[in-house]
């Protein structure tokens, strides 16, 4: 039979057909929320996967969704921030319309998550969901009084029981996420997350965390003056020292790793309130953790990256080195004023082992250079000796490294807990919160095993006194941390973890370059050398050896170009000060003799006796200078006036000549002491030797002394044959006149007449 129109197999078809279309739609609907569904999840999952460790805090410190042009909400305020049975949660937000548009019935909504995160990527991946993530269940809302004008900022307060929060005496203890939602006309607008805490109800096993931060100051500008001014800025009120010293000077728990030199500044400064931050960071070390630099913070990557040792011994700073100008260009310089005795060191007690380089994560060649250098333990900051990543658990800070000069052992930060502890303005509770979170995770990981874990606040830290002091309160009212000194870390046996490697070297940005290193290095060298004419080498090396190093302080890698006039400025001091001992130049000597002593006059601006070598060197063997002579020049003297007046010695060096001609003589000036080097600039003069000049002359007054004996003799022989002289006649009998002997025989004799005495000339 055919059917009809009308019989049951037509309206079978009819019901089927109509099935059909609403499973169809049924099938799409689903197909639609699974992938909504799927969206929301994996947007959530990318958003925490691409956020790094080190940017959590920043993440975590502001509103969810605080963009430009939004609506964003802001926690001003949650009490008690852990919570117990029977307490009240209060939580005031602050909402700020960035929009265009006037919000006309804006509410906030509070939502809790009532399971425990456990993990810490749970609290990770709560505080990084998406707007359209999830918010927890609904626990209260309260619209604002007014429509919420651009521009304009509002405060909403909420409270909620713990029952209303789902907590009790049986709730397990540990972190809950919950939410602040800001919405108008039923569309989400902003989303803030952050964490309430449910107390233990039983004694826990307490995380131990230890705090570092580094004091280290300003560069030292080479002119006294403008140290002095940086000196006070730093420590003011809103100087970074100066908050710095404001948030961790009451808490004693927080150790200290200051450069000595700095506090030495500070404590001679002119400016009676840098005295009073040192008198106020003195006080404060009585019962805490303190670690002592290299005198002026060294960077110690610079130096282990050139190959050359860190410097070590270098003078603090006296108040003359703060007050007095030096002059250059006469050799009249800090470095020629022995000093009265050695400054106070402010630091006297403190332990020198730690190492703090200028990188997060140092490199080995830098660790090695530090354990060489006597450094038993380092810090390594986040992202540094990172453990394997199939740890389910956080180890405690602090690891070994091997190093060519011995094992260190390192304090390895945790990089959440360091981001959120150092966070700044506009990060306020929810950081707080988050800080707690964290540590309670980290408790419960292995609740039988108790771990110390470090936080090293960056050496650059812009410290928020009243946000971290807020935060320290609250980490040491739980009842799962307990604040520890790092001297107990450092002295623990580091954990048998796998850790990434410290990577094996590197060229950080702003390091000091190689060949600046190697020219201060040059100039503390020739320095030393040139000192050894002084019997304490020590009186003028000293007062320069700061200029050397503090060109190379690690705060310098933020202001190159100062540290470029810094090593100048060096260099010119260095070259100054070998310049004090000069050779006077002199005219040309005429030089008749063999052997005769030159004299040489050597001047000094040395405020030290100076014993000096003084070398002649010929350019002709005309002249020969078979000695040297050693003279010990008088020290410099200052007038009534201050001006310093040079002192001038003349020492006579024994010379030959040979022969005549004009010789071109070199005078040097050497250290007396040994190796011997040269001291002075040499300094040449002519000498006109005319040694032949002596034998010659010689030779023409013994000439002319023979012909004299010569004419005396052949004068005498001739007046012997004058007519005068009768024969016969002797010197002592002379002939009688004629007259005489022509007298008769009979007449008596007549007297000898007197002898004429002969003159012979």
């Amino acid at each position: 039979m055919t059917p009809s129109p009308s019989s049951g197999a037509r309206l079978g078809g009819a019901a089927s057909a109509s099935l059909l279309g609403r499973s169809a739609r049924l099938l799409v609907a689903l197909v639609v929320l699974l992938v909504l569904t799927v969206g929301v999840v994996l947007g959530g999952s990318l958003a925490a996967a691409a956020t790094p460790q080190g940017t959590t805090a920043g993440t975590t410190a502001g509103a969810a969704t605080e963009t430009e042009d939004a609506v964003t909400l802001e926690v001003s305020s949650l009490q008690p921030t852990v919570l117990g049975p029977g307490a009240t949660l209060t939580v005031t937000t602050r909402v700020t319309n960035g929009t265009a548009e006037t919000l006309g019935a804006p509410e906030v909504a509070l939502g809790v998550d009532r399971r425990v995160l456990s993990t810490r990527s749970a609290l990770e991946s709560w505080t990084t969901t998406g707007l359209d993530g999830r918010v927890g269940v609904g626990v209260t809302s309260q619209g604002l009084e007014a429509p919420l004008a651009p521009g304009e900022s509002a405060e909403v307060t909420l409270t909620a029981t713990v029952a209303e929060l789902t907590l009790n005496a049986g709730s397990d203890w540990g972190p809950r996420g919950i939410s602040l939602t800001v919405s108008d006309g039923g569309a989400r607008l902003a989303v803030q997350r952050t964490f309430v805490l449910w107390e233990p109800s039983s004694e826990v096993t307490p995380l131990r965390l230890s705090v570092v931060a580094a004091m280290t100051g300003p560069p030292v500008d080479p002119d006294p003056q403008a140290y002095d001014d940086a000196l006070s800025a730093a420590v003011g009120t809103d100087g970074r020292l100066g908050r710095l010293l404001a948030a961790t000077g009451g808490t004693p728990e927080v150790a200290w790793v200051a450069d000595p030199a700095l506090l030495a500044a500070a404590a001679v400064a002119a400016d009676p309130a840098v005295n009073g931050w040192a008198d106020a960071v003195s006080a404060g070390s009585a019962g805490r953790s303190t670690f002592a630099l290299r005198a002026y913070d060294p960077d110690v990557a610079a130096f282990a990256h050139a190959g050359l040792a860190l410097p070590a011994g270098t003078p603090l700073p006296t108040a003359q080195d703060l007050t007095t100008d030096d002059d250059a260009t006469t050799g009249d310089t800090k470095a020629t004023n022995a000093a009265s005795g050695e400054p106070t060191d402010p630091a006297s007690g403190w332990r020198t082992d730690l190492a703090w380089p200028g990188d997060a994560v140092p490199d080995l060649a830098t660790t090695t250079l530090a354990a060489a250098s006597g450094a038993t333990a380092t810090v390594v900051g986040p992202g540094g000796l990172v453990p394997d990543e199939s740890l389910t658990y956080t180890p405690s800070g602090v690891a070994e490294v091997a190093t060519a000069a011995g094992p260190v052992k390192a304090l390895v930060a945790d990089a959440v807990l360091t981001a959120l502890l150092s966070a700044g303005d506009g990060s306020g509770v929810t950081a707080t919160q988050r800080i707690l979170a964290e540590t309670a995770v980290i408790a419960r990981e292995r609740p039988a095993e108790q771990r110390h874990v470090v936080v090293a606040l960056p050496r650059s830290w812009e410290a928020e006194p009243t946000l971290f002091t807020a935060r320290l309160d609250a980490l040491r009212s739980a009842t799962w941390v307990d604040l520890a000194p790092v001297d107990d870390l450092l002295a623990s046996v580091p954990p048998a973890v796998e850790r990434a490697p410290l990577p094996d070297s590197g060229a950080p940005e702003g390091e000091i370059t190689v060949a600046q290193l190697r020219a201060l290095d040059r100039s503390r060298t020739d320095l030393a050398a040139f000192a050894t004419v002084a019997a304490d080498p020590t009186t003028i090396t000293r007062p320069l050896e700061p200029g050397f190093v503090t060109p190379t302080a690690v705060a310098f890698r933020a202001a190159e170009p100062s540290r470029t006039l810094a090593v100048q400025h060096a260099e010119q001091q260095s070259t100054a000060v070998q310049g004090s001992l000069s050779v006077q130049t002199r005219a040309p000597f005429l030089f008749v003799a063999e052997e005769e002593d030159l004299p040489v006059r050597v001047r000094s601006t040395l405020e030290q006796d100076a014993t000096v070598e003084v070398v002649l060197r010929p350019d002709d063997p005309r002249l020969r200078a078979p000695e040297r002579r050693t003279v010990t020049i008088p020290a410099a003297t200052r007038d009534a006036d201050g001006d310093l007046v040079a002192t001038e010695t003349s020492v006579g060096v024994p010379v030959e000549g040979f022969g005549s001609g004009n010789v071109t003589v070199e005078v040097e000036l050497v250290s007396a002491a040994q190796p011997q080097v040269r001291v002075a600039e040499p300094q040449e003069f002519i000498v006109r030797v005319r040694a032949d000049w002596e034998s010659v002359g010689t030779a023409v007054i013994a000439v002319l002394l023979a012909l004299t004996l010569v004419a005396g003799i052949w004068r005498t022989v001739r007046r012997g044959r004058s007519p005068r002289r009768l024969a016969g006649a002797t010197a002592d009998q002379p002939a009688p006149p004629a007259q005489d002997r022509a007298q008769a025989p009979d007449a008596p004799p007549t007297p000898p007449a007197r002898r004429d005495e002969e003159r012979v000339e």
